[in-house]
């Protein structure tokens, strides 16, 4: 009866967990969370000026990009903590309002850093998606004029692609490009937090069955 008892609990207890690790979680900031720690920071270019289609190891571009520099070829950004940097190298969308980022591997973090080429606020959204699925959606409104905002979530699934799309249909620059392929190690303190849990309702569920 007793081994029933805890074979229940511990079962209720994974199924309470569950929900914070499901589904798509967002980052507002680089140094929220664990998203720095947990992340490859891909960059943004090199600043020299040339394009390019993709950036290693994973990511590739449905537009070629300009690199570029802050402030030297493209004039400002933001500084933290809304951004990682006051004076990144970027990636400039030139002459396109979407672009799609594709990944050759699947990620299950992946994060950039988005300012718009006017001067003005603007509505952009970034899709992430598992295949044609959709995982979740976020939908911001960075300044053109050192407004840089961080667009960066995490699943439980896996990302395979990211379409960006400004709604004003002017074109943008993204910057400090972030990943973390599937099958990363998990969060050491969030383990350790659940486990704890575990062993904690045990030993209560132990003393009540001693009484």
């Amino acid at each position: 009866m007793r081994l029933v008892k805890l074979t229940t609990l511990i079962v209720f207890c994974l199924v309470l967990s569950l929900p914070a690790f499901a589904g798509f979680t967002t980052f507002s900031q680089p140094g929220q969370g664990n998203y720095e720690s947990s992340t490859t920071n891909y960059g943004g270019g090199d600043g020299s000026g040339n394009f390019i289609t993709s950036l290693p190891p994973y990511i590739n571009f449905s537009n070629p990009q300009s690199e570029n520099n802050v402030p030297n070829s493209w004039a400002t950004w933001g500084c933290p903590p809304a951004t990682e940097s006051c004076t990144p190298n970027v990636l400039w969308n030139e002459g396109f309002s979407s672009l799609t980022i594709s990944f050759t591997e699947p990620l299950k973090t992946f994060g950039f850093e988005l300012e718009p080429d006017n001067f003005a606020v603007e509505e952009v959204t970034a899709q992430f998606f598992n295949g044609a699925s959709l995982v979740g959606t976020i939908d911001l409104f960075p300044n053109g004029s050192a407004g840089a905002l961080l667009f960066a979530g995490t699943t439980d699934t896996q990302f395979t692609s990211v379409v960006i799309t400004d709604l004003a249909g002017g074109d943008f620059a993204i910057a400090e490009l972030r990943g973390a392929p599937v099958g990363t190690t998990p969060e050491p303190g969030t383990m350790v937090l659940l486990g704890t849990g575990l062993l904690g309702a045990l030993g209560v569920m132990r003393r009540k069955m001693n009484l």
